[in-house]
């Protein structure tokens, strides 16, 4: 029998969004995702600091204390990923050492676990020092930030349009698609990887 505590749930708190008008981006905000695994929680990304009222709001709707976040994952240090992360006053900030995380923070540099059935995985992509976050659940989760940031990456497999390394954002994606059951992007709403052959 499955041990239900063990397994972790993962629900958006935030949805993200992209505004563009042509190839610029007139405004951004990432996802913001919760991850509860063996009675403690995780956010990835924190959106922008023009979401935070909104990001206050779904967090008390959905009776989950800031002060209850034990780490918060940025997948990588854009102002729109970042912008709510002093919201959680207790969490450990988890990036990548290329993204120059603030003193204190956990610099990660390699796949790590993080908690139980959660890792840190390293997707260069949107910038070198992106990653992602694995949740082994009843499906596979990657809550994967810019490296792949709108689910119109995945369908048209094109790397993000602001990339330092477009062939090996590529190849992130392809890691990532190749073990996710359910992609939660940067910007938009979570969805189905297609069936695998």
């Amino acid at each position: 029998m499955i041990n239900t505590a063990k397994v972790p749930k993962v629900r958006v708190i935030r949805e993200g969004s992209l505004v563009r008008e042509g190839s610029v981006v007139l405004d951004a905000s990432s996802t913001v995702t919760l991850v509860e695994v063996s009675g403690q929680r995780l956010v990835v990304d924190t959106g922008s600091s023009r979401s935070i009222d909104s990001l206050s709001a779904s967090l008390k709707k959905m009776e989950i204390p800031s002060d209850s976040v034990k780490f918060v994952v940025n997948t990588h240090f854009h102002s729109d990923h970042i912008g709510g992360n002093g919201m959680f006053a207790n969490a450990r900030i988890v990036a990548h050492a290329l993204e120059s995380p603030p003193i204190g923070s956990m610099r990660v540099t390699e796949r790590i676990q993080l908690l139980p059935h959660v890792e840190v995985v390293p997707t260069p992509s949107h910038s070198a020092g992106s990653i992602s976050v694995f949740v082994s659940a009843d499906k596979n989760v990657a809550i994967c930030g810019d490296a792949i940031p709108t689910r119109e990456n995945y369908e048209k497999h094109v790397p993000p349009s602001i990339s330092n390394n477009p062939a090996l954002a590529i190849k992130s994606m392809d890691m990532i698609v190749a073990w996710a059951n359910i992609i939660i992007p940067g910007h938009g709403t979570s969805f189905e990887v297609k069936t695998k052959k």
